[in-house]
């Protein structure tokens, strides 16, 4: 079964680009969009909603729906070749008709464009394990000073479901445990407890609080 999560994962429609390509908008916010597949013998047709949501269909030449593409466990050489055909269309859609946001929260790309703008730092997703959190690295020593990213409430004890955009910083162990023992920071996701903290970046620290432990963290990776 195609994985559609995967191959928009991070992505946002974009409804020029949308049209653009051949969607037709429909009255509930849906865009749709046939394709013919395996040399016409069959059509697959995407549905994208405004939100990001993307589904899709397969009919045959005589318009009967092929469920089996749609069921997950299902196998067969077939198939497995009408998936591969869908999947290939998906992806030319999400690379045409769709942008990449790995971040959403606007605090997120505010601190994101200081360390660029100070810093020199891209984000730079280094870990498979965690393909929604990147490092930001000092230039030429290359150790990372910041990772941003995107991990589930669950994971900080936090009812509901949804995930929040972080960063973890660096300093020293006393400032580390102060700072959770006021509930100003979390222990760090995925690193070194006694070095590492977590912080939000949903608005609840001002902007320049934050700026001001982002260049605390540069300044001791980079010492």
């Amino acid at each position: 079964m195609i994985d559609v999560c995967d191959v928009f994962r991070n992505k946002v429609p974009n409804a020029e680009r949308l049209i653009a390509y051949g969607f037709k908008p429909l009255d509930d916010g849906v865009f749709t969009c046939d394709f013919p597949i395996l040399e016409g013998e069959y059509l697959a047709r995407v549905l994208v909603a405004e939100c990001g949501e993307v589904g899709f269909r397969v009919f045959d030449s005589d318009g009967e729906e092929y469920l089996l593409a749609r069921v997950r466990i299902a196998k067969g050489s077939f198939v497995g070749k009408v998936h591969l055909a869908v999947e290939e269309v998906l992806r030319d859609v999400a690379e045409r008709c769709f942008t990449t946001e790995y971040f959403r929260q606007d605090q997120t790309r505010r601190m994101l464009g200081l360390i660029r703008e100070h810093y020199g730092a891209e984000p730079e997703f280094l870990w498979k394990s965690l393909p929604e959190c990147a490092a930001l690295r000092v230039s030429g020593k290359r150790p990372w000073f910041a990772v941003v990213g995107r991990v589930g409430r669950d994971k900080f004890g936090l009812e509901g479901e949804g995930v929040v955009e972080v960063i973890n910083l660096k300093d020293e162990p006393s400032a580390v445990r102060e700072r959770i023992a006021e509930g100003v920071a979390y222990p760090a996701y995925h690193m070194n407890k006694q070095h590492w903290y977590t912080l939000f970046l949903d608005g609840r620290m001002p902007d320049d609080e934050v700026a001001a432990l982002i260049e605390k963290s540069y300044a001791i990776v980079n010492a």
